[in-house]
């Protein structure tokens, strides 16, 4: 494009005047006159095979002429028009070479400059251009000089240069065109820099007011401009302007890339049906272009969001194995891994995997399946067998993802000693993990499963102490709770409970905090707050609680001779006890007590037996024995 534009502006023909010829205007002309008039004429006219041979005739007959160097100028400006421009090289050159006054150095400098931008000798046109800008500041053609020098050093990829050149164009012009041509190339400059806004800044207002702008600039500040808000994610506008290029420029060759532009931008507005629509209807017109293939990726992935993964698989197979370097060939491979899962086809998927895994330039992509992988395989509830996936990404990108997963994994496989070491790798690599806390948490269960209860009290304090209000100081705050209990360390548990009840009145565990505080209160004879802690889990909706409630409010009312109170709670608890559990055996050895105490010993038989027949507790067993048996004495 930039040789193409470069053109547009490179000089107007010379008027008459270069040479004074008004010494020349007598009617008896000498032979050297006639030739020098005539060529002129010719070269103004535009005969430049008639001024080629006066000229030529001339140096050739007069080759010590007092104006040798000014015709060996026109015959090289000549040579020039006529593209003949190695010959007019020579020419030019001579003159710099061997006349150090000539009148129209500059002139003569800007042309040289030109002819070697035609030969493609960008960096010889850019010091000729720079001599003229350094020796001739108030040349004819400086504007036209700068430009240039912006063209070059753009091209170069100089541009703080290129910048300078530009912006001293319309301060050395009166040439509207070429100032608007200027501030294009701003407009360009400012996007290869990637300040999108300075690029829809020059170009909006070149947009705006395309008066002045050359037809072959308009197209392209249209498309930079399209470019530049779609840069910017500027998506409603950058449609905008390429459906404008559509609607304007039907038959530019450009067309395709405008399409596939707009297409782009409705994906991204989240027009699936749109862009759908445009992209299929693309797909023909882009069997060479190198936008094909993420046409079919993004299709495929938009059918994947539209759930018809089949559709998405048909898509992502045209294109995936006849590229297998392509940039988008690993994300493309986790595309149709995906789908394959949404499908339930479970073979296709493993294939898909041992597909991305050979490929040596995706090691990203290779990394990401792999911890996908391991995460579906994790979710399933196959640990064993997702931890090697976890391993094989411990030295990505995925490594803090993996050590907590990996000492999860462990945990849930009753490996605590495995899972704290990885853990502790996790907590000391990655203090400010997103998986701190409860990595911290898991540590602190694994330390109370292998029965060091001090180390793990001090894990579920760590994370108390952050203060963070979040579930997993609520999880801590619990098993504080609980361990306490263990140790019949009643004042620390209640301690903990009382901080549940105080910050977490919305949670669940709030409820099992209040039926632990029940107990502790119940067994330090505090009944006032045992009842009251006792009736806050009946109000609330945690009905596996309401058993162990009941049964502490029964507990109370019996200690208080209520015993037909005590009878109707222990009752209630009945209800809502596991069958198994140690507290509904604790409700039949009462429920049983309250039946020998009312002589109902028939009734107390039953509950004593209930226990002897289905507890697997030796201790309970002994009790409810040693009571039957005193039964059967009566």
């Amino acid at each position: 494009m930039i040789r193409k534009l470069l053109f547009s502006f490179l000089w107007i023909a010379f008027l008459w005047g270069i040479l004074d010829v008004h010494d020349l205007q007598s009617k008896n002309y000498t032979q050297d006159e006639q030739l020098i008039l005539v060529g002129i004429g010719a070269l103004n006219d535009g005969f430049y095979d008639i001024a080629e041979k006066q000229f030529s005739q001339f140096m050739k007959d007069y080759p010590n002429h007092e104006k040798g160097y000014e015709v060996c100028y026109l015959l090289g400006k000549t040579l020039f028009h006529k593209k003949k421009l190695r010959e007019s090289k020579t020419l030019f050159l001579k003159i710099l070479n061997e006349n150090k006054n000539f009148e129209y150095t500059d002139h003569t400098l800007y042309l040289l400059a030109e002819i070697e931008i035609r030969l493609g000798h960008g960096e010889e046109a850019r010091k000729l251009l720079s001599s003229i800008v350094k020796r001739f500041p108030k040349f004819d053609w400086i504007d036209y000089t700068y430009y240039l020098l912006g063209i070059l050093d753009f091209e170069f990829n100089r541009f703080s240069q290129a910048e300078a050149s530009f912006k001293k164009v319309p301060l050395s012009s009166g040439n509207h065109e070429l100032i608007q041509a200027s501030l294009f190339w701003l407009g360009l400059l400012s996007f290869r820099q990637k300040d999108y806004e300075g690029t829809i800044r020059y170009l909006k207002t070149l947009w705006e007011d395309p008066k002045l702008l050359p037809q072959g600039y308009l197209r392209y500040a249209l498309f930079w401009l399209g470019e530049a808000q779609l840069r910017l994610g500027r998506f409603s506008d950058a449609t905008l302007n390429f459906r404008t290029f559509h609607e304007r420029f039907k038959n530019d060759p450009f067309i395709p890339e405008v399409q596939w532009r707009l297409g782009f931008c409705e994906y991204r507005s989240g027009h699936f049906k749109e862009a759908i629509e445009i992209f299929q209807g693309l797909k023909s017109q882009l069997k060479e272009s190198p936008l094909l293939f993420y046409t079919h990726y993004l299709l495929g992935r938009m059918f994947l969001l539209n759930r018809d993964p089949s559709a998405s698989i048909r898509e992502i197979n045209s294109v995936i194995y006849k590229s297998p370097g392509h940039p988008l060939t690993g994300i493309s491979f986790l595309t149709l891994f995906w789908n394959y899962i949404q499908l339930g086809e479970m073979d296709g998927a493993n294939k898909v995997f041992q597909r991305l895994q050979k490929l040596n330039h995706v090691e990203d992509e290779k990394n990401f399946i792999q911890w996908l992988n391991a995460e579906l395989i994790f979710s399933e509830g196959r640990v064993s067998d997702s931890l090697p996936y976890y391993f094989n990404i411990l030295n990505s990108r995925f490594r803090e993802k993996a050590l907590y997963q990996i000492g999860r994994g462990y945990f849930f496989e009753n490996k605590f000693r495995e899972a704290i070491t990885n853990l502790d790798i996790l907590l000391l690599e990655f203090p400010s993990s997103e998986y701190a806390e409860e990595g911290l948490f898991v540590k602190a269960e694994c330390l109370n499963r292998l029965g060091n209860l001090d180390l793990a009290l001090d894990a579920y304090e760590l994370i108390v102490r952050q203060n963070k209000n979040d579930l997993w100081e609520l999880l801590a705050l619990t098993q504080i709770g609980n361990a306490h209990m263990v140790r019949n360390e009643v004042h620390r548990a209640q301690k903990a409970f009382t901080k549940i009840i105080d910050e977490f009145a919305d949670h669940p565990l709030y409820y099992h905090a209040a039926c632990q505080l029940g107990n502790l209160n119940l067994k330090t004879n505090n009944i006032g707050d045992a009842v009251h802690y006792f009736s806050l889990v009946l109000k609330g909706n945690i009905l596996e609680l309401f058993g162990e409630a009941h049964f502490g409010l029964g507990e109370i009312f019996y200690r208080q001779g209520k015993y037909d109170k005590a009878f109707n709670s222990f009752e209630a608890a009945i209800r809502y006890l596991g069958e198994g559990s140690l507290w509904f055996f604790l409700t039949q050895l009462e429920i049983g007590n309250l039946h020998r105490k009312w002589g109902k010993y028939e009734e107390a038989k039953k509950a004593y037996t209930i226990i002897l027949d289905h507890s697997k507790d030796e201790e309970m067993r002994q009790a409810a024995k040693i009571l039957l048996n005193q039964l059967g004495s009566r």
